[in-house]
């Protein structure tokens, strides 16, 4: 019998919050159907026996005199219970509303469904919310949040997709059931359902399906010939003998008025500030050298590079690399700004804009590893996560001509075990049937004249000699100002306890390498001294990870009783303390070392049975070993790691490097001991390994000077002998800006500032109507602003956000835009990237100067190199965070808002001038704090 021809229930629950252990319900709804038809419905409002919150009441539009009216749970259990009946049940996230019955003591017996992973796997890029999945649908939803109205929802929602997920090919299909039956997956019921309805139909294989790829598919779980024939490779660059410059006059008039630019893009204006830099750039790429250059908001500064850098590279039939920090200006340049150019080229003489060719190149880890995927479905049993995300792969594969994680929303199911899959935990090989979705990206790369990347992978490739992105001698660095970061992050390391045993888990664990390897050739015609060699390499695999364990448990254990001595000091990461030559010198240190020598023992151990495991599993190719490739990948890739670990492990207790800082922390949430590694300065690996290693360099920013200029970037990047170009915003800032720094704000030391911040935070708000975001340097406060404006404000229908509390960053962003009656708290990732332009966002507050934490071990270990660290570092550091954090507020010259800065330090300390002084021109004002919420409304027209 079909799924759709048998009885379901539909469920859905509302409820005063997510916790089933401290939360109630307030609302059951379930709908009895077969397919098209509706059998019966039960709904019943619950009374939850306090308060609703006035979250949950604007939420719902359930009232709180509806729910004192309604019965308790204890009276609808029985209804409910006997309406389920033993009928298998569906909802949208099902196990969130059953794990609420099941703390209410109800259980139902028969089997259950999920319209949020029947989604999730049908659909690889949508997102999963029911409203967002019935509209891309076509399913209305007149009633979101209402318990009646989703469970109708999610009738309607889970016929489609059954039916859809029924049109699945055969092989599909089968894998889906495969690795549903292999797990306690949610769709397990569900899919062997739909195959043994196929299997009694005998319908037909596809008929283009031929035979190779139905062996093919039958084998590795995916139609490799379909992939080969999307991933067509393109036609390398061949070099011009000789170069051809690019003609800065021609570039200068084609971003002129009436030029090949204006017609590329609607709603062009020309812009002195966008030609400048431009014809700096052409210049830059002409005669080699480096270039710094700075573009106010609204410069257009992608276009300003991108143009002479693509006529150049057409020209020459060359590659010039663009590297970015985030991925939303990677999506700018690859969606909108290289397109335009191609438009503009078009209407330039003797340009053969038909050639050109660009491409976006990412790390190891964002491509899908075709012998990672088969060699995991082809385990013996699968964790729900892992069925759920393979069987996702599965569909995907069937469309994806990249391979690209991005083209997922890996979100919204539960967690998804995609280091398990990516390139990243593969060496390099030929792939399934010579298919590799990591050597196309960068065949794509090798034949593009322009090659956008990001920092992280710049910095991996000069770490692994040009490995990793094709060869180029021109090189443009946007958002430079994060160079030195993404340096630091990527040229130190982080290991922790928990980490280890993860490695180990891999190696041993249940579904781990030698296992799977064990029962891999047991079930192949090697040779039995082959199998019994093996199986000793196992053995002694096995039987060094006892005294590893050990060995790391006493060696993170001393380290651990280490981080007293830290005096309580706390970070965004937890508690922390900074490895010095004086902590080295304590008694305790003396005991790390001795610690370190054992665990040291016991890794060089590991490392030489991971290698007799090598020797055993090598010349097994023809032995007829399942996955054999992906097996020999996996344990060289485990011995590496094995092997850095040990490296590093090395480093950090008993020999570290001059250039290095070093510290251990403890997270604030798992508890876990890491020890970490930054280097001192990064400007010299970069000088070394990079400018000097190519033609002609461009670092760009809107943000990278400070009032008295470039000093600090560059030395911070090492980014010597360079042109400087400082270019200012078009925008009108005095017209389109009012700064405000209150003159009777409390000093941020002192007790009633944190009272100051949140009365200004909600006089501001209130004044705007909404549209209004606070940025602040710690989280404490932030949560305290939160706790102390939600009550208020949400009786006066705003909404208040809180990043840490009231979701993701992006669902956080999206919320904002979508309600203008709403307050942005945010911290770090919300002083920049953030583009609210137009209404979204009309008064930014800053709780205080962004100083660095002076504890934080690479700021305090940097700050050591200077005479005079405080003005030298600290302040040049805060200016351009705070620079980052305004440039919120005037996106578009259109644009109208007011900034407000709650630290008084701004202008009563003599370094506060540096700060103000380094932002735009706008219309500056020190009102009294009770004076604020009227010049808002005057700015803003909003009296």
């Amino acid at each position: 019998m079909h799924p759709l021809e048998e009885e379901w229930v539909a469920l859905d629950l509302e409820t005063t919050g997510l916790s089933p252990e401290d939360d109630e319900i307030i609302e059951i709804a379930a709908i009895k159907f077969r397919g098209a038809e509706t059998l019966d419905t039960l709904h019943s409002l619950v009374n939850p026996i306090r308060e609703l919150g006035a979250f949950i009441r604007r939420y719902t539009g359930i009232s709180q005199e509806e729910v004192d009216a309604a019965p308790p749970f204890s009276r609808v259990a029985g209804r409910l219970e006997s309406f389920v009946g033993g009928l298998p049940v569906v909802g949208h996230n099902v196990d969130f509303d059953l794990a609420f019955l099941a703390a209410k003591g109800l259980r139902f017996a028969g089997p259950r469904a999920d319209t949020l992973e029947l989604a999730y796997v049908l659909k690889p890029s949508w997102e999963y919310s029911l409203e967002k999945v019935a509209g891309a649908l076509g399913v209305s939803h007149d009633s979101p949040h209402r318990a009646l109205g989703d469970a109708e929802v999610t009738r309607q929602v889970f016929n489609l997709l059954v039916e859809e997920a029924g049109r699945l090919d055969e092989y599909s299909l089968a894998e889906m059931q495969r690795l549903g039956s292999r797990s306690s997956w949610v769709l397990a019921y569900l899919l062997r359902r739909l195959e043994t309805h196929r299997m009694l139909e005998g319908r037909p294989s596809p008929p283009a399906t031929d035979t190779e790829r139905r062996a093919q598919a039958s084998v590795t779980g995916i139609d490799v010939a379909s992939l080969r024939e999307r991933l067509q490779r393109s036609r390398a660059l061949i070099p011009n003998q000789v170069p051809q410059p690019v003609e800065v006059g021609q570039i200068k008039a084609m971003l002129s008025r009436g030029g090949p630019v204006s017609h590329a893009m609607a709603g062009y204006e020309e812009r002195a500030e966008q030609a400048a830099m431009a014809e700096a750039v052409a210049r830059t790429i002409n005669d080699g050298g480096r270039l710094i250059v700075e573009a106010g908001t609204g410069v257009g500064k992608s276009m300003a590079y991108l143009l002479p850098a693509a006529l150049y590279a057409l020209k020459n039939n060359v590659r010039v690399v663009v590297s970015t920090n985030t991925i939303n200006l990677q999506e700018q340049l690859l969606s909108k700004d290289v397109p335009a150019v191609a438009e503009a080229l078009r209407g330039v003489d003797n340009v053969p804009v038909e050639d050109f060719r660009f491409s976006l190149l990412k790390g190891r880890n964002n491509y899908l590893c075709l012998k990672r995927w088969s060699s995991l479905r082809s385990s013996e049993s699968v964790s729900s996560d892992e069925a759920r995300m393979l069987s996702k792969l599965l569909v995907w594969m069937q469309t994806t001509g990249t391979g690209d994680r991005s083209e997922l929303n890996l979100s919204g199911g539960g967690w998804t075990p995609w280091d398990r899959v990516s390139a990243q935990g593969a060496s390099d090989c030929n792939g399934v049937s010579g298919v590799c979705f990591l050597r196309h990206a960068r065949d794509k790369a090798a034949a593009a004249h322009v090659v956008i990347v990001n920092h992280a992978l710049l910095v991996t490739d000069i770490l692994t000699g040009g490995a990793a992105i094709p060869e180029h001698d021109v090189l443009i660095v946007d958002e430079a100002q994060h160079l030195e970061g993404v340096a630091t992050d990527h040229m130190g390391f982080q290991i922790g306890q928990a980490g280890l045993e993860d490695h180990l888990d891999l190696l041993a664990g249940e579904r781990g390498l030698l296992n799977r390897a064990v029962l891999a050739l047991r079930g192949s015609s090697a040779a039995q001294t082959r199998r019994d060699s093996l199986d000793e390499a196992a053995q002694r695999n096995i039987a060094a990870l006892p005294p590893l364990r050990e060995g790391v448990a006493k060696l993170f254990g001393v380290l651990q009783r280490l981080l007293p001595a830290a005096s309580g000091a706390q970070s965004r990461f937890g508690q922390e303390l900074r490895v010095t030559s004086s902590t080295r010198g304590q008694p305790a240190w003396s005991e790390a070392e001795i610690a370190w020598e054992d665990a040291d023992a016991a890794l060089a151990e590991l490392d030489s049975a991971t290698s007799d495991l090598l020797t055993s599993l090598d010349g097994l190719e023809d032995a007829g070993v399942l996955d054999y490739e992906a097996l020999l990948m996996e344990t060289i890739g485990l011995r590496e790691r094995t092997r850095e670990i040990r490296s590093r492990l090395r480093e950090a207790v008993p020999h570290p490097e001059e250039n290095g800082i070093y510290w251990l922390s403890r997270s604030p949430r798992s508890g876990d001991l890491e020890v970490n590694k930054a280097p001192v300065h990064v400007g010299d690996l970069l000088e070394k390994l990079v400018y000097s290693q190519r033609r002609a360099v461009v670092l760009t920013s809107a943000t990278l000077s400070t009032r008295e200029g470039f000093g600090h970037i560059i030395e911070r990047t090492g980014f010597a002998d360079a042109e400087e170009l400082r270019l200012g915003s078009p925008f009108d800032y005095p017209k389109a800006a009012l700064l405000c720094v209150p003159n009777d704000m409390p000093e941020p030391s002192a007790w009633d500032y944190q009272a100051a911040v949140e009365q200004a935070v909600m006089d501001a708000a209130l004044a705007a109507g909404g549209a209004t975001m606070a940025l602040f340097t710690s989280h404490a406060s932030l949560q305290s602003t939160s706790r102390a404006l939600k009550g208020s404000l949400e009786a006066q229908g705003f909404e208040v956000l809180a990043q840490g509390v009231d979701g993701t960053p992006h669902q956080l962003v999206r919320r904002f835009v979508e309600n203008p009656k709403s307050v942005l708290l945010g911290t770090a990732s919300f002083w920049e990237g953030v583009d609210l332009a137009g209404d979204a966002l009309k008064v930014l507050l800053v709780a205080r100067l962004p100083f660095s934490v002076p504890t934080d071990p690479v700021f305090s270990a940097r700050s050591e190199l200077y005479e005079r660290a405080f003005d030298e570092y600290a302040v040049p550091q805060a200016i351009l965070r705070l620079r980052q954090g305004f440039g919120r507020l005037i996106r578009t010259n259109r644009d109208r808002g007011v900034a407000v800065i709650l630290d008084k330090r701004a202008v009563s300390r003599r370094y506060g001038r540096s700060f103000l002084d380094s932002l735009p021109p706008a219309t500056r004002m020190t009102p009294a704090l009770y004076e604020l919420p009227g010049e808002i409304r005057r700015w803003l027209g909003t009296q």
